[in-house]
């Protein structure tokens, strides 16, 4: 998973430091649970906005109904647990996969509220549980203990909810209605009272830079959008239909609460999207954000004059003098043809769409936090659009609101009850032990050159290891949400995040505080190609994954290759190789080793894209050859720490391999990975990486016609 940012945009480009594994199946919607995490590079127009309220705990949504859910090719699609019976036949030698994991698939459920469930859930779900019981513990003292606990019974104070309803935002929801002209939009959103408060139709905050990644720049961003990729809104797909009509009918509902007509609400929900239809013209598809020219073509620095000049329309410079991100330092740009863009729309005929695109999201930010018919409302819809069922338990709802507004807070406290110094340390060796061999296969390399060699062993040398949790966390004394409502505590919040984030600007990274912004109660792990660093976090640290009785074979195929050293690898991944030993986007190829390694990755995709995932699905190899990358050459340094162990059970290895990649998913949870996130679907995470080494091959006698044999020209060994 990479580091939680609220600008899509960013969440792709990792401009602020993270490139995660993503355990955890990515989101098609914003969870009920997360709230804007603290995150330095956190947009300011969405930081104080409260969440759509969005049921599944942290999972992404899917929907099986009238899907098809029938199998890809070479293998069974066995993350969808309709596909497989008792009498489904396995063999590892045809689908190594779904041999190692059958029983599992066939005992496990996904549990109500989730639209997945695998090891790393389950792992995830245990450490939650122990969270959800220190929110009740009255004992605990200090600040931080006080903050969460209030923050957790406010949400879970339903008699308050339901008696507030929408009578908190009604006014504000009135002033939008009242808007006429282009002027009004313009006082609306300058408005020192209500700054903030509504949708601005960009994206800004504070982030590090690529040029400098230890030194705070403001960053000019597109917004989100409602269907969230902007190829939507000139072809929608299948999932995209599900975005909207689940968007659409939560908003009409809501909306009713303030007094709009069903008509009206839909009429509004629609002239919304037109708008946004306008806009994403000049904002990238998420094809666009996995391209490799991605970072040259966002990465413009300029001077705030240059910056506001980019606007000659939209009030860019008053947003940005009332807002304080005013400031005598660097701005960067991702998208200077947005703004041009912008300006052309920013017009009086276009009133009616911007106001509807910023009731819309009015309406939908603050739909966490209403009351208990429209949370039961928000299930009901989508159960219905995305193939859920259920709801999680109040408690875990309320813990994910918590964790999402407070991550520093629940994570100290968690840390001071079950932080173990004795695991970090074993963690950072067995880290070191993974870069160690690592340098064995730079070493070894055969088509690189030796100036490329050297300097990506100067790279690896200079990977910092974090492991665990940092012993420094963001101090959170000054926020107070004594006698608040959970809609004014969220606005509180808000405001704090970003008095924090604009204070930040022109100053230097605080690398003592490296799991900022991120939450390492995840079951997850990241690279941080503009640090330079691998991160374990704490929430990985526990079954099936990490225990100290682990056998040699199963801390290899778990943490060695699945975890650390796919981590690592990212700092040579075609994302990662963009990054120089200092983090700094620059770069350190020669022009013949360049071409060498994107025909290697060339390869990869062109493999990639010839397996049908599922249904007339294919995969996309170029979304997803980063991460197939780290766990290619993950697997292939365990493979290389093995090697030097006298009778190596590789059976045992493959088998717990294969296990790390378990997981149960609804279709539409499946349907948003494959054509939207980075990481590969689950099985192909197993089946693509063992197919490429001989090892496997040997242990399991594999040969030419069986449905994982590749032929050795074919196989696709990066480094």
């Amino acid at each position: 998973m990479k580091k939680k940012l609220l600008s899509a945009l960013l969440s792709v480009a990792m401009l602020c430091v993270f490139t995660g594994c993503g355990k955890t199946a990515p989101a098609a919607e914003t969870p009920v649970s997360e709230e804007a995490p603290a995150a330095e590079e956190a947009s300011a127009s969405e930081e104080t906005s409260v969440s759509e309220e969005v049921p599944a705990s942290e999972e992404t949504p899917a929907s099986e109904e009238g899907s098809d859910t029938t199998g890809g090719s070479p293998w069974i699609e066995s993350d969808i647990k309709a596909n497989i019976s008792a009498d489904t036949e396995t063999n590892p030698k045809d689908d190594f996969h779904l041999y190692a994991n059958k029983d599992w698939i066939l005992e496990n459920e996904i549990p109500a509220g989730y639209s997945s469930w695998s090891h790393y859930t389950e792992c995830g779900l245990e450490v939650k549980n122990k969270c959800m019981e220190l929110l009740k513990d009255e004992s605990i003292e200090g600040h931080d203990a006080d903050l969460i606990r209030t923050y957790n019974k406010l949400v879970l104070d339903w008699d308050t909810r339901n008696e507030k309803g929408v009578s908190e935002l009604q006014d504000n929801f009135d002033k939008l209605l009242g808007v006429q002209t282009i002027d009004d939009v313009t006082s609306i959103i300058t408005d020192e009272d209500t700054l903030f408060t509504f949708y601005d139709f960009v994206g800004y905050g504070v982030t590090t830079g690529l040029n400098d990644p230890e030194t705070y720049l403001a960053i000019i961003d597109t917004p989100d959008l409602l269907l969230r990729d902007s190829a939507e809104y000139s072809e929608r797909s299948e999932l995209g239909d599900m975005i909207y009509n689940y968007r659409k009918d939560l908003f009409t509902f809501i909306a009713g609460k303030f007094g709009m007509s069903e008509a009206d609400a839909g009429d509004c929900f629609d002239a919304a999207i037109g708008l946004e239809t306008k806009l994403s013209e000049k904002i990238y598809t998420t094809a666009d954000q996995y391209n490799e020219d991605f970072y040259d073509k966002i990465n413009n620095e300029m001077s705030f004059t240059e910056a506001m000049a980019l606007s000659e329309v939209f009030p860019l410079e008053k947003l940005f003098t009332v807002t304080g991100y005013k400031y005598n330092g660097i701005y960067l740009v991702t998208t200077p043809d947005y703004l041009k863009l912008l300006d052309k729309i920013y017009i009086e005929e276009n009133v009616e769409g911007l106001k509807s695109l910023m009731l819309v999201r009015y309406v939908l930010d603050h739909a966490g936090y209403l009351d208990r018919e429209t949370y039961d409302k928000s299930n009901e819809l989508y159960n219905s659009y995305f193939g859920t069922s259920g709801t999680v338990s109040d408690e875990e709802m309320a813990y994910n609101k918590v964790v999402g507004a407070f991550p520093a807070a629940m994570q100290k406290v968690y840390i001071a009850r079950y932080g173990s110094e004795e695991d970090k340390k074993r963690m950072e060796s067995l880290c070191q032990e993974v870069i160690d061999t690592y340098r064995e296969l730079l070493s070894e390399n055969t088509w690189a050159s030796d100036e490329v060699k050297n300097y990506a062993i100067e790279k690896l040398d200079k990977i910092t290891i974090h492991a665990a949790y940092p012993d420094k966390f963001r101090d959170t004394s000054k926020i107070d949400i004594t006698d608040c409502s959970l809609v004014e505590a969220a606005k509180k919040i808000g405001i704090y995040e970003i008095e924090y984030n604009k204070s930040l600007l022109g100053k230097k990274l605080d690398k003592e505080m490296w799991a900022e912004g991120f939450n390492i109660l995840e079951c997850n792990a990241f690279y941080s190609p503009s640090e330079n660093t691998i991160n374990m976090i704490i929430g990985m640290m526990g079954e099936p994954f990490y225990s100290s009785d682990m056998s040699i074979e199963e801390l290899y195929a778990s943490i060695g290759a699945f975890w650390v050293g796919h981590e690592v690898s990212h700092a040579f991944d075609s994302n990662g190789a963009q990054f120089d030993a200092e983090g700094v986007y620059r770069d350190w190829w020669t022009e013949k080793d360049k071409e060498e390694f994107d025909k290697r990755v060339q390869k990869m995709d062109d493999y990639l894209d010839t397996i049908v995932a599922f249904g007339d699905y294919h995969f996309i190899g170029s979304n997803i050859d980063t991460e197939m990358v780290a766990d290619m050459t993950g697997l292939q340094c365990a493979l290389r720490m093995a090697s030097k162990i006298d009778n190596f059970d590789y059976d045992k290895f493959f088998t717990k391999y294969a296990q790390m990649n378990a997981s149960l998913e609804v279709y539409s949870n499946e349907l948003s990975v494959l054509t939207q996130d980075a990481h590969p679907l689950n099985y192909s995470r197993t089946n693509v990486p063992v197919q490429q080494f001989e090892e496997f091959y040997d242990t399991y006698d594999i040969k030419e016609g069986d449905g994982m044999y590749l032929a050795p020209e074919d196989r696709l060994v990066i480094w």
